[in-house]
């Protein structure tokens, strides 16, 4: 027997032309084939989807950077209660008044820190006309998104197909011991008579 890894790999996968090999043995070579070749395809399909999502994240970033403006907000009272915001801050709606990008004055609801008081002045994200939006996309957003379609698709390809590979591999073996009991219940007779 060989020690060749390669060799190794297309015996696993079948493609050796093993004359004891028995059909189910086949099927379950078929199989292992099926979901290494749905690897690849997964891995190709995750990269083209990341450099999409990353080339769609860039664009977002620099359309957000055109259209949304950093302006200063005068608050005009204390923070409600405190609630988590999406980057794990203490924050509170409170109401504040600023002026837009266009030069008109604008009051409204915010979220600011509760460590704030009335008559602080915090920055806030407007877009041309002066209403809140949320700050430009981030590069590390972008980033991330192409990291989760490139590395998530492969994996959970990989992951369904080594369940399919496995239950098959279940099958074939408890198969294979059904078919080994059943030929030993015809040669056990004879080979004890034999063997006295």
């Amino acid at each position: 027997m060989t020690q060749n890894p390669f060799a190794r790999f297309a015996r696993w996968l079948g493609l050796d032309r093993n004359p004891l090999r028995r059909r189910c043995d086949r099927v379950e070579a078929v199989v292992r084939l099926a979901a290494v070749l749905g690897v690849m395809v997964a891995v190709v399909l995750g990269v083209m989807l990341a450099v999409r999502a990353y080339d769609d994240g860039v664009k977002t970033e620099a359309q957000q950077r055109h259209t949304r403006h950093q302006v200063t907000a005068t608050l005009m009272n204390e923070p409600d209660s405190a609630r988590l915001s999406p980057a794990g801050a203490a924050v509170g709606h409170v109401k504040a008044r600023w002026q837009a990008p266009d030069g008109r004055q604008w009051e409204g609801t915010i979220d600011a820190s509760t460590s704030r008081h009335q008559g602080d002045r915090v920055r806030i994200w407007t877009d041309g006309h002066g209403a809140p939006v949320p700050r430009p996309q981030q590069r590390e957003t972008t980033v991330v998104s192409a990291l989760t379609a490139g590395i998530g698709i492969p994996l959970a390809a990989a992951t369904g197909l080594a369940l399919v590979v496995a239950a098959t591999r279940g099958v074939v073996q408890r198969r294979a011991k059904r078919a080994w009991e059943a030929q030993w219940t015809v040669v056990e007779p004879t080979w004890r008579i034999n063997g006295r």
